[in-house]
């Protein structure tokens, strides 16, 4: 059983192990590194999970798959009301079960609820599984490519849904 939910504020413990083993065990899908993130102490992740629950606009969402957390994403709502997605991650063991769609379908419900029109992401070049959910979603390429992270062969490449380009299952 799949079940998306909001982080809470006393969940920094939780967003500390979803985030850095999403950072480990795929680390060419993300811009930050395992090695800068997991300097942070316990403490750190404790007040992310409390300003994030704090914060209006933004929720990282959790999925679990039979009781146990397997995967996050992030929305955020930016000035101009357009959306963003990121640290869109699955457990590999379980991937292939749907729980990515259900990660996007929650935070795009999520922004579009929040007033967005236009919602953007960046996926990496050779992230092939996440392109091909991006794109049966709606998501378009921009264009608009940069490196993954400084130093890297990597694009990041930047994807937008607009309100005209969502497509039905």
């Amino acid at each position: 059983m799949i079940s998306i939910r909001t982080l809470q504020a006393n969940e920094g413990l939780l967003l500390k192990e979803l985030r850095l083993s999403a950072l480990q065990e795929s680390p060419d899908a993300f811009s930050p590194t395992y090695d800068e993130t997991s300097i942070h102490d316990d403490d750190y992740w404790m007040k992310s999970a409390q300003r994030i629950a704090a914060a209006p606009g933004f929720e990282i969402f959790i999925a679990s798959y039979n009781g146990e957390p397997v995967g996050l994403v992030s929305g955020q709502v930016d000035k101009e009301s357009i959306g963003h997605i990121g640290a869109m991650w699955a457990n590999p063991d379980i991937r292939g079960k749907g729980i990515g769609r259900r990660l996007l379908d929650r935070v795009v419900t999520f922004l579009r609820e929040d007033g967005c029109k236009t919602i953007e992401l960046t996926v990496t070049e050779t992230n092939n599984r996440a392109i091909q959910l991006y794109r049966r979603t709606g998501f378009e390429f921009t264009g608009a490519d940069v490196p993954l992270r400084e130093g890297s062969d990597l694009l990041n490449r930047e994807m937008i849904l607009s309100s005209v380009s969502v497509q039905a299952d």
